[in-house]
């Protein structure tokens, strides 16, 4: 093989590599999230005890909680003050569904597992 040969088949080689491992799901950005409906706020957790925002808002009334993990240590959702109404639970990347009447005002969702509270795992929940 001469020198020509080789610098034509390197991009060949090159742009099928790229091409295989597009289709074999290379990529690792995540597309966008479902869009959330009306009077419904998503919660999203990771392994590293933290919420994805330290700010949440809804609308008043019958608000539904969708609590979503996006990792594997287990953690719990409550809203502070409604802790007897409402724990939702999470592990493995589940997602679980759970709804409170809640008025107009400002609002404490927390993890309620020892320790995790106090390592971040709080946010406000603005209800309109």
């Amino acid at each position: 093989m001469n020198s020509k040969t080789i610098s034509l088949k390197l991009p060949a080689l090159l742009l099928g590599s790229t091409l295989l491992l597009t289709a074999c799901g290379g990529e690792t950005t995540k597309g966008p999230a479902a869009p959330v409906a009306p009077g419904t706020v998503r919660v999203v957790a990771d392994d590293s005890q933290d919420f994805a925002q330290d700010r949440y808002q809804v609308v008043a009334g019958q608000v539904r909680i969708e609590y979503v993990l996006d990792g594997f240590q287990v953690h719990t959702l409550v809203v502070e003050g409604f802790e007897e109404e409402m724990r939702l639970e999470v592990a493995n990347g589940e997602t679980e569904v759970g709804t409170l009447p809640l008025a107009a005002g400002r609002y404490v969702l927390y993890c309620d597992i020892p320790g995790h509270r106090e390592a971040g795992m709080e946010a406000q929940l603005l209800v309109e």
